[in-house]
């Protein structure tokens, strides 16, 4: 008889474990939102960081800002200059300069051609070349000497703008840690609508894309 009831005991203890198992909610490995979200943070930065880019397109494509500095033509004598890049082909494109006794500004709409490390471009806008100073202006800038009269230079007090179309070659760094850097060299033509001239100029200078 105390068999038995041992029996009926571990019996029943067996069961009830059993059934306390089979009730236990088996979650699969699943990763939660937030590790979801962090992953593909990370992935996207990897993508926005990654180290080095097949093309000058793809680059502008996922570094959307440019910033420089550039020497001579449409700059004066030196000035800075800003690509803001819409898609991998198109950007919009502003600068400023100046010279002794005047200053340059100018806004365009850039369009590159998909290459690798050298690729060809060209911008069309609009320059203007300004001051409010009495400055003798005379030899200071050959632009100005095309444009303007020997008294206009002398008086120093100018506003001339141009039409502006440039075609240039710019190096793109695509890989290792000077990636984002690029350097140009671009011929300009400035044309006074007011004068009825066409002046050539050549520019050079250094942009880096963020």
């Amino acid at each position: 008889m105390k068999t038995c009831l041992v029996l009926l005991t571990i019996i029943f203890a067996v069961s009830l474990k059993a059934q306390e198992i089979s009730t236990v909610e088996i979650k699969p490995n699943r990763p939660t939102k937030i590790q979801s979200e962090t992953q593909s943070s990370t992935t996207n930065a990897k993508n926005y960081y990654q180290s080095s880019y097949s093309s000058n397109w793809e680059l502008r494509d996922h570094r959307k800002l440019g910033a420089g500095v550039g020497l001579s033509g449409v700059f004066g004598q030196i000035g800075g200059v800003a690509d803001i890049n819409f898609d991998a082909q198109n950007s919009a494109q502003v600068g400023f300069g100046n010279g002794y006794g005047y200053n340059t500004f100018f806004m365009a709409w850039k369009n590159s051609f998909e290459s690798q490390f050298l690729s060809p471009y060209v911008t069309i806008g609009y320059s203007r070349w300004y001051n409010s100073d009495n400055v003798d202006l005379r030899g200071n800038s050959y632009i100005l000497d095309q444009v303007l009269s020997s008294t206009e230079l002398r008086n120093g007090k100018i506003g001339v703008d141009f039409l502006l179309t440039n075609v240039g070659f710019q190096y793109n760094q695509l890989d290792s840690e000077w990636i984002g850097n690029s350097f140009f060299l671009e011929f300009n033509f400035l044309y006074s609508t007011s004068r009825g001239h066409l002046i050539p100029a050549a520019s050079v200078g250094s942009i880096y894309y963020f």
